[in-house]
Parts: structure tokens; C-alpha cells; sequence
């Protein structure tokens, strides 16, 4: 079994990893560019979340679906703490967690502090219970189609027609910033291809979630690895290396100490905010909102605003001095 996980996990991170590089999608550059009105990433992403929404409500009609998560529980006070935090370690790291492991395959050496620090962040913090209430139970009721007592593909086909819709009507003649990076219609269908996939692979490799980082560290910690999972993570440094040396992209490359001490401290943020929350920019900003947990979708509004605010604290303290 630990070798069919290794393989399925492996499988799922390469697919991720060549996508990831290849669309250049770091959550903490689509939600920056967000202020800026750079949404090249940001319509990659939620067209790619729109068609995995389809695929995941397919996939969970299927016997393989049994053994899968149904739904994240929604802890509006470790949701929001944890993705105001991670939100923070972006603003800090420059980078998301998954922007890590894709960056370090395309030559980012620096990224190893980041991810030292992220695994020290998700140790730190194992032990710590937020208080305050469980709204919504772990399970279909915790989805907005379970609130609202639609079925979950009817739901998903809507989203996505409305998404289709939304972002053809407006869209606009932005490009991406590299010759080799793909543009967004092509990371959205990429993108959501790559994650039911991961949730296929994660279902065969024995794993109840698709694509997510958190619980790899504190799987090891606690002497019972996640197989799957740290496979899976491991496989996106090697998909995005691929993708890098073939399409463009590789420089391998070091930092500025202080750049490192940033890549560490941000990494910490990102690996405690992401256990506190019960999920990262992977587990509840790609595979959560593609279940359509409400809990997913509250973490990415707080990844948002916690990012905002950092960034606008130190705007202010640099305009100050």
C-alpha cells in the first residue's frame, strides 16, 4: 500500500508542480495582483476551481467518492484566524506554500528557508485547540449545495456556466507577464484537470483530500507519514523543475540574507496559519473551494485580508520613514 501511495502521491504532485510552473499561479502573487487589477491569475484560478467544482461532484458519485472527504467543518473563529495568518506569511514569504515547492523546481534555492520555516510553523502550532463553535459538521452539510439542498452537480454546473459567462463578458486584453506562461483559459482547464486528478490519485493512494500541504510535517512528527501527501509535495518540485527546463523558467539562484530571514519567517506564518485554519492555500483555496465548503471559501477572504493588511501596515511604515 505505502508503495501505490508513494506512486499516486508522486503522480498528483508532478501534475500540480508542471501546472503551478507553467501558469506561474502563487497565491500570494493572484490575490497582490488583485489590488493592482492583474487577473491573468486570478480568472486562471477560478475557472480551474469551477471545472474542478464539476469533476469533484462527478468523481463523488462514483464508488471511489465513498472513501473521499465530503465536506471541510466550518470553524468560523480557526478558519479565519488561521487564513488571516497565512495571509500574513504571504506578505512576509512573498509567496504562498505551494509557491515554495513549485519555485525551489525552477532554481528559487532560497525557498529551502521558506520551507524550513513552514515546516517549523506547522510543528509549533500541532497542539494548539482554537476555542469557539463548529457551525457547520464535517461532511455534505458543510457545502453550500448541502445548505441549500441542491444536489452538489447541479450546483457545480451552475458556478461554472456562471463563471464561464462572468469572465467572458469581461474579459480583457491582459497577457501573461512571461513568453512561456501560459494564459488564463488554458491554466483554468489545466488547473482543474490537474486537481480532480488529484483527488482521483489521492482516493487510490489511499488519502481521503486531494491536494493540500498541511499534516505532512505533524504525519512524520507523530511517526505515521502520510505517504500520499509528502509524495504529493515532493512531486510538485519535480513537475515544476520539468516544466522549467522544457518550457522556460529555470535560474537557479540564492538570495539576499535578509530575503532568506523573510522566506523563513513568512514560511512559519504559512505552516501555522495553515494548521490552525485546517487547510493552506492548496487544501482550502484549490481542493476546499472545489467541494464548495463554505469553510474554504471564508479561509481565502481571510488569506485576503490578512495579506492586505500586512502589505498596508508596511506601506504606511515605509511611507513614514
Amino acid at each position: 500500500m505505502t508503495t501505490i501511495a508513494l506512486t499516486a502521491g508522486a503522480a498528483a504532485g508532478v501534475g500540480m508542480g508542471y501546472v503551478l510552473q507553467r501558469s506561474q499561479l502563487c497565491f500570494h502573487a493572484m490575490f497582490s495582483g488583485l489590488t493592482r487589477h492583474r487577473l491573468v491569475l486570478a480568472r486562471g484560478w477560478l475557472l480551474g476551481v469551477a471545472i474542478a467544482a464539476v469533476g469533484l461532484a462527478l468523481v463523488f458519485l462514483t464508488p471511489l467518492g465513498d472513501g473521499l472527504n465530503r465536506g471541510l467543518p466550518f470553524t468560523p473563529v480557526a478558519n479565519i484566524a488561521g487564513g488571516l495568518v497565512i495571509g500574513a506569511g504571504m506578505a512576509v514569504a512573498r509567496s504562498c506554500v505551494s509557491g515554495l515547492f513549485f519555485k525551489l523546481g525552477a532554481g528559487m534555492l532560497g525557498c529551502v528557508a521558506g520551507l524550513i520555516g513552514w515546516a517549523a510553523g506547522e510543528l509549533a502550532v500541532r497542539d494548539l485547540v482554537l476555542p469557539g463553535p463548529t457551525v457547520l459538521a464535517p461532511g455534505p452539510g458543510a457545502t453550500f449545495p448541502g445548505l441549500l439542498g441542491i444536489p452538489q452537480l447541479v450546483f457545480a454546473l451552475v458556478f461554472l456556466a456562471l463563471t464561464v459567462a462572468a469572465l467572458w463578458l469581461r474579459r480583457t486584453g491582459e497577457r501573461p507577464e512571461h513568453r512561456w506562461q501560459w494564459d488564463w483559459p488554458v491554466v483554468g482547464v489545466a488547473l482543474g484537470l490537474v486537481t480532480v486528478a488529484g483527488w482521483v490519485l489521492a482516493g487510490v493512494g489511499g488519502s481521503s483530500f486531494g491536494p493540500s500541504s498541511v499534516g505532512a510535517v505533524a504525519s512524520v512528527a507523530a511517526g505515521l507519514p502520510n505517504w500520499w501527501l509528502i509524495a504529493f509535495l515532493l512531486g510538485i518540485v519535480a513537475g515544476a523543475a520539468v516544466a522549467a527546463r522544457t518550457a522556460g523558467g529555470f535560474e537557479r539562484r540564492g538570495e539576499r540574507p535578509l530575503r532568506y530571514l523573510q522566506l523563513a519567517a513568512g514560511g512559519f506564518l504559512l505552516g501555522a496559519g495553515g494548521w490552525i485554519a485546517g487547510g493552506c492555500n492548496l487544501g482550502h483555496g484549490l481542493s476546499g473551494v472545489a467541494q464548495l465548503n463554505v469553510a474554504s471559501w471564508v479561509t481565502v477572504a481571510a488569506m485576503i485580508a490578512g495579506l492586505t493588511a500586512v502589505r498596508g501596515a508596511v506601506s504606511v511604515l515605509t511611507r513614514r520613514k
